[in-house]
């Protein structure tokens, strides 16, 4: 999926304290300018983040708190493959979205370098083995 104009974003990334910190380093280090410049504003801890041990899970969201970076096209699918191998270690899940609302959620399980499309992990149902169907759909 392509965005364009204004890119927002809100990520949020569980795993051991020590994985977050190497994470938030990748993200200072400016692999990512080449889809926007990357801000340490964009950053928020979990209240525990601070007394945690290295190995306590804990929680960072990656958010712009609905200002949109400017861009002219962002290719999520490429964005994607690079912050999900950046955080492989760590569980990842948020949403993409620009100013014309076309959205695009994402999931990216502990130990997997790349991405499901959170839509379609949502509508599966794991104990049939069979997509969920809404039954909204038959209603008049």
């Amino acid at each position: 999926m392509t965005l364009y104009d204004e890119l927002y974003f809100e990520i949020r990334a569980t795993g051991a304290k020590s994985e977050i910190k190497n994470f938030v380093n990748y993200l200072k280090s400016g692999e990512l300018d080449e889809f926007f410049e990357f801000s340490t504003d964009y950053i928020s801890y979990d209240d525990d983040y601070d007394g945690a041990d290295a190995s306590a899970e804990v929680n960072i969201i990656i958010s712009n708190d609905d200002y949109g970076v400017e861009i002219d096209e962002f290719h999520t699918d490429e964005f994607l493959e690079i912050l999900c191998k950046a955080g492989k270690r760590l569980y990842l899940k948020g949403q993409l979205y620009d100013a014309d609302n076309d959205e695009y959620s994402f999931v990216s399980e502990m130990g997997d370098s790349y991405y499901t499309n959170a839509l379609l992990v949502q509508n599966f149902n794991e104990d049939e083995d069979r997509p969920v169907e809404d039954d909204d759909e038959d209603e008049d």
